[in-house]
Order: C-alpha cells, then structure tokens, then sequence
C-alpha cells in the first residue's frame, strides 16, 4: 500500500505534473486535519505518514508544554487508544484508496489473498463472502507440512511462499508454475516416503504420471481420486485456458494447489500411522 501511494505521489500526467494530492484526497472525503498535517509536517511522504498513523505519533503531538491528550484532530482531548482506533481506519481507507489506484493492482491482489475485497465507492476494505479464504487455507497448510515431516518441506513451503508472491507480483504463469511445484513436491515426497517403507515391492516410477498410478496401485490413491488428482494437474500443467483471464487462472491455481495439497497431507498423515499399508 505503501509503496502504490508512494508511485502515485511521485508520478506525473501528460504535461508532465504530478498529481494535485491535497485535492484528490479532499475528493475522496479525508478529514482536513489530516489532509493539512499529511502535506504541512511529512510532504505527503506515505513512508512517514502511515509507520507513524500505527504508532499514533501522527494524531497525538508530544511537545513539552502539552496537555496529554493533546492532537491535531481538533477534539480537546484523545486518549491512546481512540488515537490508535483513528490511526487504523485512515490506514485502512487509504489501503482501499491505494487498491483504487492504477499503481495499486499488488495492493488488490495482496487483499484478495487475505480474503478481502474493496468497496471502492465507501473506500473499505470487506470479508470477502467466500467460503475460501486463501489466508486460512495457507495456515492449514503450512501446519500439515510441518506435522507431517517429510523430507522435502523446506521445498515445499518455499513452491507455496513463491506461488503467493507471484501471484501479488502480478506474474501470474510464473505463479501457476509454484502451484503446480507445489502439488509435485507433495506427490514426490509420499510416493518416496510410501517406497522407503519397504512395504511394497513395485518399483518407484519417475515422472508425476506414473507416481500418480504408483500411489493407486499401493492404494493410497482410490481410482476416483487418482483421477481428480491428475486432472488437478492438467489443469495446472496447460499452458492457458481460453476465456478464462491469466489473473483468475493464477487464483484458481494457488486454490487448487492449497486444497489438493491439504487433502495429500491428511491421507499421508493416516497412511503414515498405518504403517503405509491402509486407512483407519
């Protein structure tokens, strides 16, 4: 948010000026004790401006001869935590201001992950009315990773971490290509960990397509889910899908991977305590 109000600040229209910031944000209905101490004491330098509306030293001044609660707001009196209270909405209707933004598409992107959205007409930040929200299902995952203990998982959280910030980046094959790494990994890990059980004599196949039928065939996989999984990753293995814009493909493809991936870790975890041999 920081960095798409700072590119905005600094960019400059046709005629090669910048833009007139004490007018757009008076547009945009910001109260005019802020407006005047965001241009008077810190030129609009949102580096400044937002580290200090968190700690409060923006609102509350601290001269020597000041009253406590003394502040720029114009009220009597502010105590620390109407002060921090303040701090956050402004910081919250400036990140719905810099999503607006044509600098502000990371800004989106990074919300959209936490699964938020913006009201752009009250500059907001909402919940999302989705029962996915990537943020939740990343802990999940992340959890299972590290409960799991298989020997790749500094691999696997990496293809995760990389897929998210890809995706933030606006680079959104680059972002399918983790998510797929992802999914990958997972398989590669519990089809090496299901062969160095010594429970099962099949040879240990190379290649995604055949640890898929590896996985049926030492019946980790029911036939169903063989399937599911390998159209998971056809679908991340393609190169575009007509009709469908790249963002969208980079979010479905991140969710894919999330909720494949939580579903290998819960059957590795039960296969694991079975001694690779079945389900209890």
């Amino acid at each position: 948010m920081m960095r798409a109000l700072q590119e905005f600040r600094s960019a400059t229209d046709k005629a090669g000026q910048p833009p007139e910031l004490t007018t757009f944000l008076y547009e945009h209905d910001f109260p005019d004790w802020f407006i005047t101490h965001a241009r008077g004491q810190y030129s609009f330098d949102w580096r400044l401006i937002i580290p200090n509306l968190r700690n409060t030293r923006f609102i509350l001044t601290d001269g020597y001869f000041d009253l406590p609660g003394a502040n720029i707001t114009g009220t009597p009196y502010l105590s620390k935590a109407e002060a921090v209270a303040t701090g956050e909405t402004l910081i919250e209707r400036l990140t719905a201001l810099a999503a607006t933004l044509p600098e502000g598409e990371a800004v989106r992107r990074s919300l959209e992950l936490e699964g938020f959205r913006v009201n752009a007409g009250k500059l907001a930040i909402e919940l999302a009315k989705s029962i996915v929200n990537e943020q939740q299902e990343e802990n999940r995952l992340v959890a299972l990773v590290k409960q799991s203990h298989l020997p790749n998982e500094a691999v696997i959280l990496k293809h995760l971490g990389d897929a998210q910030e890809l995706f933030v980046q606006g680079k959104d094959h680059p972002s399918i290509g983790e998510s797929r790494n992802l999914i990958q990994a997972l398989v590669d890990d519990i089809s090496a960990a299901t062969h160095a059980s010594g429970a099962y004599s099949l040879g240990y196949p190379a290649g995604m397509a055949n640890r898929l039928q590896y996985l049926q065939d030492v019946g980790f996989f029911t036939p169903d889910e063989k399937t599911a999984f390998g159209a998971a990753w056809g679908f991340l293995s393609a190169g575009s899908h007509p009709g469908i814009p790249s963002r969208e493909e980079a979010r479905i493809g991140l969710i894919l991977s999330l909720e494949f991936g939580q579903v290998l870790l819960l059957k590795f975890a039960n296969w694991a305590a079975n001694a690779f041999i079945g389900f209890s």
